[in-house]
């Protein structure tokens, strides 16, 4: 197995739900990461051999998203693409895929990522409209939203992701206090890293883009006029005794993220400086509804699979889907919360479902550099009951 290193990343800022990005679709959102990351090494697209994208609400966006976006970002017609779906660690499992092939010997330059436009999602009729609907009597005919029925709701057991964290949450004990706090403490530090121009991976946006107009600078969700009074006042978002509220939990966004991956040997031909080593991989599944915790499992795992302790990492990105992902994932693993998501999380930030787990990776890439960490781990848990985990050495 050959070595795999990441000579080159960017991501667009995140756009909130009906925001500044609402009208781009995904592949042209993956499009301008694919073609930010390129341009920052000045590597020319033509030495690209593959093309592998994460997306979640793939209903509506047309054929081969990944394949759009390397056309889209001016690539030969030659180049492979595919996406893939892992529901939110789509875009971790796409750098995982182009991790595989490079070190299989099956390609050399490989680049992955993730991507989602939750405000291009469309609203569906019901599959009985295909074959004629005669009368409604004694009957519903149904609207699908598919951004809740693809990415946010159970399939197993049509419950949302927020009814079944509540249900850990109360498993656990969790209080609402503890989440109001790690949702203070993502946005404060997501403005500190905006502010300061820590984020090394993103590329503002201005101009045309898929057709719309968009001027996109920085992440759209952050709210650094947020306290502990504010969040304290929000009502409960899936149950009315609940912990969980808009506040503490994850914001629908829009967004992608791209990673430039080569073997060594071709990127010392071709004068890439390594940015990083991955050191390599793992998952975990749990029952669907238990989620929130699989990640904490992975990682465990993966430790085990590189043979370095977790003691030895020096900063972790744990996708926070809500607060409880980022509690639980202190408490078990013992991660200080001053080593866990530092320049803030999804909470803050947003959290567009498919790109998500490209995303945590170049902010890990970008807090190892500011920071001066050698070794990063990013985490994060999807829909029907899994969780995945990287790791990476800077070089």
């Amino acid at each position: 197995m050959r070595d795999v290193w990441i000579v080159g990343y960017a991501r667009t800022p995140i756009g909130k739900f009906g925001g500044a990005l609402k009208d781009v679709k995904a592949a042209h959102l993956a499009a301008f990461a694919i073609r930010k990351a390129l341009e920052r090494i000045g590597l020319d697209g033509k030495l690209v051999e593959e093309v592998v994208i994460g997306s979640t609400l793939q209903g509506g966006q047309g054929q081969s998203l990944a394949r759009q976006a390397a056309l889209y970002a001016g690539l030969p017609v030659t180049t492979s693409a595919y996406t893939v779906n892992r529901v939110c660690s789509s875009g971790m499992q796409a750098v995982i895929d182009a991790y595989r092939e490079i070190a299989l010997g099956d390609a050399d330059i490989v680049v992955a990522g993730g991507a989602e436009s939750m405000s291009t999602a469309p609203l569906a009729f019901s599959p009985d409209t295909r074959w004629g609907v005669k009368h409604l009597i004694g009957r519903e005919h149904r609207l699908l939203d598919l951004m809740v029925y693809d990415g946010l709701m159970d399939p197993t057991n049509g419950l949302l992701m927020g009814e079944e964290t509540e249900m850990v949450a109360k498993e656990w004990g969790v209080a609402r206090q503890e989440l109001d706090q790690v949702a203070y403490e993502s946005h404060m530090r997501a403005w500190r890293a905006t502010e300061s121009k820590w984020f090394l991976d993103m590329e503002p946006i201005e101009g045309e883009l898929g057709g719309a107009k968009v001027k996109l600078e920085r992440d759209e969700g952050i709210r650094p006029d947020t306290d502990l009074e504010k969040l304290a006042k929000l009502k409960p978002a899936f149950r009315p005794d609940g912990v969980l509220t808009a506040g503490n939990s994850s914001q629908l966004s829009d967004g992608a993220a791209a990673l430039v991956l080569a073997s060594p040997d071709r990127a010392r031909e071709l004068g890439l400086k390594p940015i990083a080593k991955i050191l390599g991989y793992s998952w975990h599944m749990v029952e669907p509804w238990r989620f929130v915790e699989a990640p904490i499992y992975a990682v465990q795992k993966l430790v085990k699979r590189v043979g370095i302790g977790l003691d030895q990492f020096d900063y972790f990105e744990n996708n926070e889907a809500f607060a409880v992902n980022n509690v639980l994932f202190h408490k078990v693993l013992q991660v200080p919360y001053e080593r866990l998501n530092v320049f803030g999380g999804a909470v803050a930030l947003g959290h567009p479902l498919g790109a998500s787990g490209a995303r945590i990776i170049t902010t890990l890439i970008s807090v190892l550099k500011v920071r001066g960490g050698r070794r990063g781990i990013a985490a994060l848990c999807h829909g029907t009951g899994g969780g995945t985990a990287l790791a990476i050495e800077m070089l």
